[in-house]
C-alpha cells in the first residue's frame, strides 16, 4: 500500500522514494489531509528516534525539510479561500532559536485554510510576541521551538500576556521538539502540537468555537 511506503520512506529521511510514493499518491488522487497525516506520523519517528539518540538534529531539520518538499506538490491543487479569512494567527519561533521549518510549514498550511497570519519569523523576543498581540488582535498565538531554550521564552509571554489583561483574549498553542505534553502546563499554554496537522485542527477549531459564541 502507498500509504504505508510514504511512512516508511518518510521516516527513514529517503527523500527520493518519498517524492516519488508522494507523486503516485497525487496522481491517484489522495487527498492533503490523508498526505499531512502520514507525513506527520513519519515525523514523529523520526523525532522519536532522535529522542532515543539514533537520530540528531540535523536529521529533524532534514525531515521537516522532506515534509515541506512533499506538501509543495499539492500547492497547485490546494487555494486558500478568497474573501474575509479564516482567522487571524499570529506565529513565531522562540527567543533563540533560528529553526524556522517546522514553523514555515505550519504557516503554509495555515494560509492554504484561508487563515490570515502574522508571521513574526525567528529567535523571537518574548516583548515583541506580546506586542504583536496587543497590536494584531489575533484570534491565537503560535509559538514554536527545537531548542529547549525556547520553554522560558513561551512561559515568560504567557506570563506578560496575563499580567497585561491579554491572557483570555487570545488561544495559545505551542509546538516543536522543544515541547510536549509534559511542558504544557509548565508554559500555560491552551494546547500543545505534535504535528503540524495538530496545529491546523486546533486553530480551525478554535475560530469555529468563536463563531458559534458571537
Amino acid at each position: 500500500m502507498l500509504q504505508n511506503d510514504l511512512l516508511d520512506a518518510v521516516s527513514s529521511l529517503d527523500e527520493a522514494r518519498s517524492m516519488s510514493i508522494a507523486k503516485a499518491l497525487l496522481n491517484q488522487g489522495c487527498s492533503l489531509e490523508e498526505i499531512m497525516k502520514i507525513l506527520g506520523e513519519g515525523v514523529r519517528i523520526v523525532g522519536d528516534k532522535f529522542a532515543a539518540g539514533e537520530f540528531f538534529i540535523g536529521d529533524l531539520i532534514v525531515s521537516g525539510m522532506l515534509y515541506r518538499s512533499i506538501i509543495s506538490l499539492f500547492s497547485g491543487s490546494v487555494s486558500a479561500p478568497v474573501g474575509k479569512p479564516l482567522g487571524r494567527i499570529v506565529c513565531g519561533v522562540g527567543e533563540d532559536d533560528i529553526h524556522d521549518i517546522g514553523k514555515d510549514i505550519i504557516v503554509s498550511l495555515l494560509r492554504a485554510e484561508g487563515f490570515e497570519v502574522i508571521d513574526l519569523g525567528v529567535d523571537v523576543k518574548p516583548c515583541r510576541f506580546v506586542y504583536a498581540v496587543e497590536t494584531y488582535k489575533p484570534d491565537l498565538l503560535v509559538m514554536s521551538g527545537l531548542m529547549n531554550c525556547t520553554l522560558q521564552c513561551m512561559k515568560t509571554v504567557v506570563q506578560m500576556l496575563t499580567e497585561r489583561g491579554l491572557r483570555d483574549q487570545v488561544a495559545i498553542i505551542v509546538g516543536g521538539n522543544a515541547v510536549n505534553k509534559d511542558t504544557l502546563q509548565y508554559i500555560q499554554a491552551d494546547a500543545v502540537s505534535i504535528a503540524p496537522v495538530d496545529a491546523l485542527t486546533y486553530c480551525k477549531q478554535i475560530v469555529m468555537e468563536e463563531k458559534t459564541q458571537q
